[in-house]
């Protein structure tokens, strides 16, 4: 038996239309001989009637107070009605499927609720489904701990669940269903003229997603690289099969190039909603420290950080950026805070190793009168960051100049 897994996102599943392309895949699948297994998320973002941040909020705004345990039972309801939405429209094709609970299909979880982490999968009853001719779909981002209490995964839970499935299950891949063809050399949006990556190995995929590309949660990325479990990012607005993100052996099977190895950068990622901190030290190598315990303490988590004799330069999100102006400054610190910005990521490999690439980048934005506010690098990105206004035309601006539009 061939297993496929399939997920589906909110925007994928949120209106009749699309459900009947998200159950044309799976019928797509069905008849190329693999077993299908659909994951599917609550339907629609905030606003939509069912979808997991308007169920929230029909609780908060009547009750103040909610439990987490009675938080994660209501969650779990969006990705339930969903579920059955899409069983029914299979069948309305003339296909045999059945729905799953989360806990029905055997994840079982911890009782960390708001955040469970799996533990383990029972897939007996979805095999015995498969077996049966079904095709199974199951409402993902829930399971249910040891003594049965209902659960809910956290952010990307839904691309959590089928992959920890692919993994149980041995599937010949898991696809997940995203709102462009695959992960790209910079966003279409963006850059008209941007290309699909049609192959990826499992680290390239996960630093381009890391740094801002959200074609799936980083959370589900990091388990199919440390399990390899074949991954292919696909558009339901698409026939191609996407990119194919897996290990250097599969890639060469699948005839597939691999792009780190011929070119310096391959595709830009970017970050925006960000807010820079420049924090005067004063002097006192002290400073650094008690600066970072005071926001680890609050759980404030920063991000390109720039050590100076005399200054720290450093990023967060900018819905944080008031609350770490109010901690630093009630502490002495003085400060300038610069937002909204971005963070654009040049991804690559052997950055290190390959000289002029940050004199190419700072060539091509001043050029172009874009101002950097600041810049990182590690072996396989070069970053920077931009006031906000200036993102898209600096994307452009880089996709042009490391001639991106040329990788087929």
């Amino acid at each position: 038996m061939k297993i496929i897994v399939q997920k589906f996102g909110g925007t994928s599943v949120h209106t009749p239309e699309l459900r009947e392309k998200a159950a044309l895949k799976l019928k797509e699948a069905y008849e190329e001989g693999y077993s299908p297994v659909a994951v599917v998320s609550a339907m629609g973002r905030a606003g939509a009637p069912y979808a997991t941040d308007t169920l929230i909020s029909l609780a908060k705004n009547e009750y103040e107070h909610l439990d987490s345990r009675n938080l994660d039972i209501l969650m779990s309801t969006g990705e339930i009605i969903s579920a059955v939405i899409m069983t029914q429209t299979l069948r309305k094709l003339g296909l045999k499927a059945v729905v799953v609970t989360g806990w029905q299909a055997g994840i079982i979880t911890d009782d960390r609720f708001g955040d469970a982490t799996i533990k383990r999968v029972d897939t007996k009853k979805i095999l015995s489904y498969l077996e049966k001719g079904y095709i199974v779909v199951v409402a993902g981002f829930q399971g249910a701990s040891e003594d049965g209490e209902i659960t809910t995964l956290g952010r990307g839970g839904s691309d959590t669940s089928a992959v920890i499935l692919g993994l149980a299950l041995e599937a010949e891949y898991v696809d997940i269903f995203t709102d462009v063809i695959g992960v790209m050399t910079a966003d279409p949006r963006i850059v008209p003229e941007a290309h699909i990556l049609e192959g990826l190995t499992y680290t390239e995929a996960a630093e381009i997603i890391q740094q801002g590309a959200k074609v799936i949660h980083d959370k589900a990325m990091n388990i199919a690289r440390e399990y390899r479990v074949p991954l292919r990012v696909r558009s339901l607005n698409d026939e191609g099969k996407g990119t194919l993100i897996c290990d250097i052996r599969s890639m060469s099977k699948e005839g597939l190039r691999l792009f780190s190895q011929d070119r310096t950068v391959y595709s830009i990622a970017f970050r925006k909603g960000l807010a820079q901190f420049r924090v005067k030290l004063n002097g006192k190598k002290e400073d650094n420290l008690l600066m970072f315990q005071l926001l680890a303490n609050k759980g404030i988590s920063i991000d390109l950080i720039n050590l100076f004799p005399d200054i720290v330069a450093f990023v967060v999100e900018e819905g944080k950026a008031l609350r770490v102006k109010e901690i630093l400054e009630k502490e002495g610190f003085e400060l300038t805070l610069i937002y909204p910005c971005a963070k654009i990521s040049l991804v690559g490999s052997g950055m290190a190793d390959r000289p002029g690439v940050v004199a190419d980048m700072v060539e091509a934005l001043r050029e172009s009168k874009i101002e950097i506010l600041q810049t990182s690098d590690s072996h396989v990105t070069i970053s920077c960051l931009v006031h906000a206004a200036d993102m898209e035309k600096a994307i452009q601006v880089l996709h042009r100049k490391f001639q991106l539009e040329d990788i087929c």
